[in-house]
């Protein structure tokens, strides 16, 4: 970390006039480095990157915001999340579950329904790091998304947000005639930590599938785990 108080506004100074280079990559460069800084201070300058022309140099600016993690931040990345762009969008619902702030789940919540599977595999994710239980009946329609990843991430946030408003709706999730349901539905279950759980994931090792097997293996380890601590 620079020291020298004259060098860490050269230093600024400077990132601040390579946002204005004719080249995107060098402009995204010199968000991404501003929002290594730390400096929450910097975040209205990232802000006004938003509506730089190129999506990489959009991408960058929320990235580093996210990195920043400033709560006054969170109405311009609102703002982004109708961007065209696929990476954009993703990188405002990663970006929003960094600053983990209640503010963002209902533009998070639109996220979830987004075309593209990447951006609502971020927008779970984000949602389980912010914890809130609003999120818990989106959350267990993912469950069912077409997309493996997409529903994997939403079980772990149903996990991380750690409610038992969840259980109803897993517990008939593992009967669903998919096996990935199943085996993302004993993963959330797992990690709930709940040991009325105990006797569903045994039931869960006659299941005809390997996978939902190994699942629910991993879930008893992780609900024994929890009773140790």
């Amino acid at each position: 970390m620079i020291q020298n108080p004259a060098y860490q506004q050269m230093v600024l100074d400077t990132f601040c006039t390579a946002l204005e280079d004719a080249s995107p990559a060098i402009r995204a460069k010199a968000a991404e480095a501003l929002g290594k800084i730390g400096d929450v201070a910097i975040a209205p300058i990232l802000t006004k990157t938003l509506k730089d022309t190129s999506p990489e140099v959009r991408r960058s600016a929320i990235q580093a915001l996210g990195q920043l993690k400033d709560e006054a931040s969170i109405p311009h990345l609102l703002a982004a999340e109708q961007d065209s762009d696929n990476f954009v969008r993703q990188s405002v619902a990663e970006a929003l579950g960094n600053i983990g702030d209640d503010a963002a789940i209902p533009a998070l919540l639109k996220l979830i329904e987004d075309a593209n599977n990447d951006v609502r595999k971020s927008a779970a994710d984000a949602l389980g790091k912010i914890g809130s239980e609003a999120a818990i009946p989106d959350l267990l329609k993912l469950l069912e998304d077409s997309d493996y990843d997409v529903r994997k991430n939403a079980a772990d946030a149903l996990g991380k947000i750690g409610s038992d408003a969840a259980i109803p709706a897993l517990l008939k999730l593992i009967e669903y005639p998919d096996p990935e349901i199943r085996q993302a539905s004993a993963i959330a279950l797992g990690k709930l930590g709940n040991e009325a759980l105990i006797p569903v994931l045994i039931r869960l090792l006659e299941d005809s599938n390997a996978h939902v097997r190994e699942s629910a293996v991993d879930a008893l380890g992780n609900v024994a785990q929890y009773r140790v601590a």
